[in-house]
């Protein structure tokens, strides 16, 4: 038989969130979704896709890529579609990724998987107290690096504000890198910066989407990316042909245009996250928090008993760590009563 690369077989699979084959009782805070979602336009998108299923989808996501470009107020020829923004990271790798890779040591696993299916040499930035440095990222950087940044970062959930990001954005121009801010959580940060204008306008910069978490639609994979439109012609020519299949544009669409949906879930989750913060004296930029427990395995397994589903952080190389998301009220309840019970507060 003919071998994998060498490479390939030393690589290990990226460990993700969510409750599968577990009694429908458990409410899961395991993975970081709008908990009010998905809207009925949604559903709406659903049904009148059924009517072109017969076709193959648009290769392009035309409309879906002019939604996005009339929203965010730029060129369509700067937006690239994907199935999710785990695929848009693996397109960046496969495009950009020659040698040095820089991640900061706590963040989503994928960017490292990524790096390294493309034999990339991926160096572990430290952070002191789980807050990604700046300062020592741009001290690191080498020309040619490829920077990967979750912001807000997944699953400290801190948030970069925008000194920091032009700080970064203007390291990798001056060095000749390439920063790539994932940026899938960014609905649920208050006062957010838009980096939309500084990605269309720099070859060095790309930013990354995820419509999943907003929406509630993990089972529907869609993200977009952001970035110069050299960048993103390069990455189209690595793109899987009708990666996004014709449910995923037209829920695209209906999503992007449904803002109102939108504003009303992010008044809740900011109104729900004071009553944890106020209770667990915690804070998160994201909707979703880290606990320190102690054994983060042993306690998610009591928390399982008391009906609740909680992210064992050890996959992060956090292994005293929760990461537990924002639900609705009476959800976030219970979890808030389980946590006491256990004595964790």
């Amino acid at each position: 038989m003919v071998e994998p690369r060498s490479s390939v077989l030393d690589l290990n699979i990226c460990e993700h969130g969510g409750v599968r084959g577990v009694n429908a009782d458990i409410i899961d805070f395991s993975v970081s979704l709008n908990p009010y979602g998905p809207p009925d336009s949604i559903y709406d998108a659903i049904r009148m896709a059924t009517e072109v299923v017969g076709l193959y989808p648009d290769n392009n996501s035309s409309e879906l890529r002019m939604a996005i470009s009339e929203k965010l107020g730029a060129f369509e020829e700067e937006i690239l579609v994907g199935s999710g923004a785990t695929e848009l990271i693996r397109l960046v790798a496969m495009t950009f990724v020659r040698d040095g890779v820089l991640i900061p040591k706590y963040t989503y696993g994928e960017y490292k998987l990524a790096s390294e299916v493309m034999d990339g040499r991926v160096r572990s930035i430290e952070m002191s107290d789980m807050l990604i440095p700046s300062e020592m990222i741009m001290s690191e950087v080498k020309r040619g690096d490829i920077i990967f940044l979750c912001n807000p970062n997944n699953p400290t959930g801190q948030y970069m504000k925008e000194d920091g990001i032009r700080g970064l954005t203007e390291n990798a121009e001056d060095k000749d890198a390439l920063l790539v801010i994932d940026e899938a959580y960014l609905d649920f940060v208050e006062g957010a910066y838009d980096t939309t204008k500084l990605a269309s306008g720099s070859e060095n910069l790309i930013i990354l989407r995820s419509l999943t978490k907003s929406y509630t639609i993990p089972g529907i994979r869609l993200g977009y990316s952001i970035g110069s439109e050299a960048n993103i012609a390069a990455m189209e020519k690595v793109k899987p042909p009708w990666n996004v299949d014709i449910f995923a544009q037209k829920v695209g669409v209906a999503a992007i245009r449904d803002e109102a949906f939108l504003n009303e879930s992010q008044k809740k989750i900011l109104m729900s996250k004071r009553k944890i913060e106020e209770r667990l004296d915690l804070h998160s930029d994201a909707n979703f928090y880290i606990m320190d427990v102690g054994d983060a395995k042993d306690v998610k397994s009591e928390l399982m008993t008391h009906g609740v589903c909680v992210r064992d952080c050890s996959s992060f190389g956090l292994p005293s760590r929760i990461r537990f998301s924002v639900r609705r009220d009476a959800e976030n309840e219970v979890l808030l009563n389980a946590v006491e019970s256990l004595g964790l507060i």
